[in-house]
């Protein structure tokens, strides 16, 4: 029976080969089941149709000319187009380290020649299948995510712009009736509405351009390979970070030196480094401090401790001491989740941990919030190096 049905649209599979015979030998079969299959002599001339064509499924060989396999992978998880197309690979080498090799290099699943037809073409089968479960997942959270957005951006957006329209309408029909003092404090008014409105539609755009990338296209070259004491230290230095804090904490940008509201911020950090687009490590150790400083009480500190888990990961942990975030929050960590509102009216929008957490993702980074009863709250971010699965750590 054929592995395509009648009336779905027919999956396009490259194979990348340069023995011929086995190249002709695997379109063949993949043919007679009723797929569009491409093909290509070496790995150069792979990563170019697969980029231009966009297949459902790769199929590679690892020993070849010019690109071999594991650099094609490595190439194409690097691309955003192919960031996540299945890849099969297809390879006489039956050792523990030609596979590992592979699978670090990207690839999701492996073949040893010579191989059945039956064993062909049930590996994909199951990539196409892990593809369109892929597939459904994030159509999924992107519903998820903009029917969140529809239920919470009026909320959150109504409370600056009723200040805004109510201070003007006041400055514009009795203006004569106030003294130049108070004018003067009804416009500071209506300027802090102003920029507390823009914070807000300004993180509503670094969610949604996260929420739309799947993942950095250079995020795990050499280039983005943070040494992370110095990474830490950069941000906590930042004016960025400094004008957050103001803007979240209701404090003067200006502060001591490792004191942020009132809070000192302690590093213990083991030496390493991290694979990460520096503005993305930025946004998320700064989101994750502002958070923990909220939530921290009076005058305690807020820690952050970092080790490396071998050479496989850098394991980064922020605590503070402080509020309980619930159970329910924690069970639905996302964009626009908010923490007991009622209790906590001045956290504002909750996208703290849900911009962390998308920026993290497309760096290849795991964030979970191991501990939430306030005692402390601890938040880890593990960068994994380049190539290691989560799987393999978790």
């Amino acid at each position: 029976m054929s592995a395509v049905l009648a009336g779905a649209r027919v999956p396009t599979i490259l194979v990348v080969d340069d023995s011929v015979s086995v190249r002709q030998l695997t379109a063949s079969v993949l043919r007679r089941e009723g797929f569009i299959v491409l093909e290509a002599g070496d790995g150069r001339e792979g990563l170019d149709t697969a980029l231009r064509e966009q297949p459902d499924v790769i199929l590679c060989d690892i020993h070849m000319p010019v690109l071999d396999g594991w650099d094609l992978v490595r190439e194409a998880r690097s691309s955003e187009s192919l960031g996540t197309t299945p890849v099969l690979m297809l390879t006489s080498d039956n050792d523990r380290v030609s596979v590992r090799r592979a699978m670090a290099a990207g690839a999701d699943d492996y073949l040893t020649k010579p191989w059945t037809q039956a064993e062909l073409l049930s590996a994909v089968a199951s990539l196409l299948e892990k593809a369109n479960r892929y597939k459904a997942d994030a159509d999924r959270a992107q519903e998820q995510l903009r029917s969140a957005v529809l239920a919470t951006i009026p909320h959150e957006l109504r409370t600056p712009m009723v200040s805004i329209l109510g201070s003007t309408e006041l400055l514009l029909t009795r203006r004569d009736r106030y003294s130049p003092e108070r004018v003067q404090g009804m416009l500071e008014d209506v300027h802090r509405s102003a920029k507390a409105l823009a914070r807000i539609i300004s993180r509503m755009m670094d969610w949604a351009e996260l929420s739309a990338a799947q993942s950095h296209a250079d995020a795990g070259s050499p280039s983005h390979r943070l040494d992370i004491a110095y990474a830490v230290q950069e941000v906590l230095a930042s004016q960025a970070f400094a004008s957050e804090v103001q803007a979240v904490l209701k404090v003067p940008a200006e502060t001591a030196s490792g004191v942020f509201a009132g809070h000192a911020v302690q590093t213990r950090l083991e030496p390493g480094h991290v694979q990460c687009w520096a503005p993305d490590f930025h946004k998320i150790l700064t989101e994750l401090l502002v958070n923990a400083l909220r939530f921290s009480k009076p005058g305690r500190p807020v820690g952050i401790t970092g080790k490396p888990l071998g050479h496989e990961a850098y394991q980064l942990e922020i605590a503070n001491l402080g509020v309980a975030m619930p159970e329910k929050f924690m069970a639905q960590i996302g964009a626009l989740s908010q923490a007991d509102r009622e209790v906590h009216e001045q956290q504002g929008m909750g996208l703290g941990l849900a911009i962390g957490q998308l920026a993290a993702r497309r760096n290849g980074a795991l964030l979970q919030v191991t501990r939430f009863d306030g005692m402390p709250t601890v938040v880890r971010l593990t960068f994994l190096q380049h190539g290691v699965e989560q799987k393999n750590l978790f």
